[in-house]
């Protein structure tokens, strides 16, 4: 049992050291830890844009880019730095939707590194999509955030790191079989 968890836990949970950035995506979320990380990688100049991407959440009803594009503003980030993709209800629409707005509104030209932020137990997954997904030019950097009181050493001891943690394994695994995502190397 102790060496499943050991595999699962460095399975789940991606780090990698911070590097500067074209662009931090921030993955929908009714947590403001997400928006509170961006502004500090944006202000201590990881990246000049934010991303932000979430639709109509599911337990608030308030546009998650919405809500997250003010946070950061009242956090000291320039409007103009902000970008929106504010229809997607999960991971794969943050994703595809977020493809579009960036070849709109900045170019895959100038997208060479990008800082994805998200949940610590998501991050995983979030990689693995934008992976997929995005051309195999842009590096995927992930920035999780610590949600619920676990990490990477309690998950196994809380109630809501169990949960979390082995709905992302399960649905890694359903997700990697209809061909969403794409493991990484």
């Amino acid at each position: 049992m102790e060496e499943s968890i050991k595999i699962i836990t460095e399975y789940i949970f991606l780090k990698q050291k911070l590097e500067q950035g074209d662009l931090i995506i921030v993955f929908g979320t009714r947590h403001k830890e997400a928006s509170e990380k961006a502004s500090e990688l944006y202000h201590n100049g990881q990246a000049k844009k934010i991303l932000v991407s979430g639709g109509k959440n599911r337990i608030t009803h308030k546009n998650e880019a919405e809500e997250m594009s003010q946070v950061l503003i009242s956090l000291g980030v320039n409007v103009d730095d902000l970008i929106k993709e504010d229809r997607s209800t999960n991971s794969l629409e943050n994703v595809l939707f977020s493809k579009k707005v960036i070849s709109e509104k900045l170019g895959w030209d100038n997208i060479k590194k990008i800082l994805v932020i998200t949940k610590n137990y998501h991050i995983r997954r979030a990689i693995m999509t934008l992976k997929k997904h995005f051309p195999e030019s842009v590096r995927l950097l992930p920035v999780p955030y610590n949600i619920l009181g676990f990490d990477k050493d309690n998950w196994n001891d809380i109630a809501s790191g169990q949960e979390k943690i082995m709905g992302e394994w399960r649905k890694i695994k359903e997700y990697l079989a209809k061909g969403d995502i794409e493991e990484l190397n």
